[in-house]
């Protein structure tokens, strides 16, 4: 495989090598991709796993600032943690107080969320790994046929691995990749039993908070509170389109803006309870609520304004209208 690859190299355009010199390119651009993902789990992975368990805290989700708040019931108060890429409010009263882990690597001043340690996000990982490493094996295959300047069998480059390894190619490649299963595994198991070890401590705390809040909100109810934050996100929607005579069908993209506002509910329960509303950028209510923000990328607003909200079925929130009105409307009837 050497040989063929530095022959690839060598190999000059006048003599109808190009191709094959392209191939030798591709194949080290394959490689490395290849090499960089199975490199981040051998040692990336493992690392993050083993200062996970030196290096977390946690405590019961508040609200997005500069990093997260979380409640610390042993504190008796919100705790600040920098955070990248921190979580944004529940959606619904339902959802408040979540337990949140977080942890960080000895020399960073931010800690991080367990999601680049999941399953959902490593599995493709090593998934797109295996195809590139596949991948790999066909191009050098290639190169040693045009090497060769004879038939090769995938037989024949068997029993060569075979010979020099040891054991059979599929055995290897069992071994291989239970090796990074295996840390899949245990990288799982870590975030379970810190998420465990929270839920204990915080798990009672968060029952007695929904139970108490829940026992003051119900359906349809108008609450009153403010919008202390704002941030955005850029989403997209595709739609497709048939062409007259139905034989083509044509997908636009449509990308769009949508404001996620923080509400505090301050008289709910004890302590401020905090939700997260979504708003499409084309809503009537977008504009009443960024009054108060100078331009589009504030995230604190310039004056801290109460509003009405009124509860939905599912327990989210809705804006109702402003209290001044609300209160104004009252004395009017």
């Amino acid at each position: 495989m050497f040989s063929a690859m530095a022959w690839a190299f060598r190999a000059k355009a006048p003599e109808g090598k190009k191709p094959v010199r392209l191939l030798f390119y591709f194949t080290i651009f394959t490689y490395l991709i290849s090499f960089t993902i199975f490199f981040v789990f051998l040692f990336f992975l493992p690392k993050r796993v083993f200062d996970m368990n030196q290096y977390h805290a946690g405590g019961l989700l508040g609200y997005r600032d500069v990093g997260v708040k979380v409640y610390d019931p042993s504190q008796h108060a919100y705790v600040a943690y920098p955070v990248f890429f921190a979580p944004l409010p529940a959606n619904k009263f339902t959802e408040t107080f979540e337990v949140v882990l977080l942890y960080k690597q000895p020399s960073d001043n931010y800690y991080q969320t367990t999601e680049l340690m999941s399953l959902y996000f490593n599995l493709p990982g090593l998934i797109a790994g295996v195809l590139f490493l596949a991948l790999v094996y066909i191009i050098l295959f290639s190169l040693a046929k045009e090497y060769k300047r004879k038939k090769l069998s995938h037989h024949f480059m068997a029993d060569q691995f075979r010979k020099i390894v040891g054991i059979a190619p599929w055995k290897a490649l069992v071994i291989f990749l239970s090796i990074f299963v295996l840390i899949l595994g245990i990288s799982a198991i870590s975030i379970k039993r810190l998420i465990y070890h929270y839920s204990n401590i915080y798990g009672s705390h968060q029952k007695a908070f929904r139970s108490a809040q829940l026992k003051k909100v119900s359906p349809q109810d108008t609450l009153t509170g403010y919008v202390i934050r704002r941030f955005q996100s850029r989403e997209s929607e595709t739609s497709s389109t048939q062409s007259a005579d139905g034989r083509r069908t044509r997908q636009e993209t449509t990308y769009y803006t949508v404001f996620h506002y923080t509400v505090e509910f301050r008289d709910l329960i004890h302590i401020p309870v905090y939700l997260n509303l979504e708003l499409h950028e084309a809503r009537e209510e977008v504009k009443v609520l960024n009054k108060h923000f100078p331009d589009t990328m504030t995230v604190v607003p310039s004056y801290i304004k109460e509003y009405a909200f009124i509860v939905n079925p599912d327990y989210s929130i809705s804006l109702k209208r402003d209290v001044k009105e609300m209160h104004k409307n009252r004395l009017l009837q």
